[in-house]
């Protein structure tokens, strides 16, 4: 992720629920920019559970409420 960063500009696209992301997924978390690499969820769906990776390659995992809104972020040249 930290070479193409340095490429390309991010731009901030929306805000998901957790549900929405996807492997790969660019957002931001702790005010930091990460990439997500897994999503997973309680037994009843109250809570996702988002590992990710940052640009230094740290991996930790974030815990987000169903109904909370991320800022999702794409590439742009």
């Amino acid at each position: 992720m930290a070479a193409i960063m340095k490429n390309m500009e991010l731009k901030k696209v929306d805000r998901l629920k957790p549900d929405a992301l996807m492997p790969g997924d660019i957002i931001s978390y702790d005010e930091r920019i990460v990439e997500v690499i897994s999503i997973s969820e309680d037994n009843d769906g109250s809570f996702y559970f988002v590992e990710y990776q940052d640009d230094f390659g740290e991996k930790d995992v974030a815990q987000f409420h169903y109904a909370e809104l991320i800022d999702w972020f794409v590439y742009v040249e």
